[in-house]
């Protein structure tokens, strides 16, 4: 995923920012930053926030959200929680490490992550598909994996083919194989490689798209003529999985 651009030291957030609103004894202006009366800190003190004008830093990088977390005032677990970052989405680090803290930037100032909830590698996404749930039924662990991943990295993907009455080698009869329904070939490419790259993780046996066949260890090679558009995966790139084999 590509860091959006934003200003410096934006923290980039690929799905829903979290808005603040004005707290009646914390004042917003030059030297105060604006937080929820109903995300102040838990430990009842309030400490008071830095002036972004003295704390403005440069991005040294982005990281991954692996587990949603609360985007603090300090590296403490009792300090102001300013926001959310959310899980799948990326934010920018400063490079500095405290504890189990990280320093990011959010709205141009440098705050704290826990350091356990980011990740250099974009996470696979595990929440049930926005488009619904209904293709899971009948779906092998490792199947119902692939769909939620795919559905969160290409949302623009609106039909899928689960469990059906097939050939028993296709391995949609006992729910180990998922069609993703798509016509373009760049979108397909990218889809393919997706399941690819994560095979491991996703429990992935077999990839087919555009008349060719993948498999670990062997790679991609040529598959004979079936017929129809459908029959040769012209519109639809078929993954198999193990069933209940994935690491990730």
């Amino acid at each position: 995923m590509v860091l959006p651009t934003l200003g410096v030291g934006a923290i980039a957030i690929a799905t829903a920012a979290v808005a603040t609103s004005p707290s009646a004894d914390l004042p917003v202006g030059p030297d105060r930053v604006s937080v929820a009366a109903s995300e102040v800190s838990r430990g009842g003190e309030r400490p008071v926030l830095a002036a972004p004008a003295a704390t403005a830093q440069q991005a040294a990088g982005a990281l991954w959200v692996a587990d949603t977390s609360d985007i603090r005032s300090d590296a403490a677990p009792d300090a102001v929680v300013l926001g959310q970052a959310e899980s799948g989405t990326q934010v920018l680090v400063t490079g500095v490490v405290e504890g189990d803290w990280t320093q990011v930037l959010y709205n141009d100032v440098p705050r704290w992550v826990a350091t356990s909830t980011l990740t250099a590698e974009e996470p696979l996404g595990t929440a049930p598909c926005s488009h619904g749930s209904g293709v899971e039924k009948g779906l092998q662990p490792d199947t119902i994996k692939v769909y939620r991943a795919v559905c969160a990295k290409f949302p623009e993907i609106t039909t899928y083919g689960g469990r059906a009455a097939r050939s028993n080698s296709s391995g949609h009869p006992t729910g180990r194989a998922l069609d993703i329904m798509n016509s373009d070939k760049a979108r397909g490419d990218a889809i393919a490689q997706f399941a690819i790259d994560n095979h491991e993780k996703l429990g992935v046996t077999q990839v087919i798209w555009r008349q060719r066949i993948w498999e670990p260890g062997s790679g991609w090679r040529g598959m004979e003529s079936r017929g129809s558009a459908t029959a040769n995966h012209m519109d639809h790139v078929h993954v198999t999985t193990s069933g209940d084999a994935a690491t990730g």
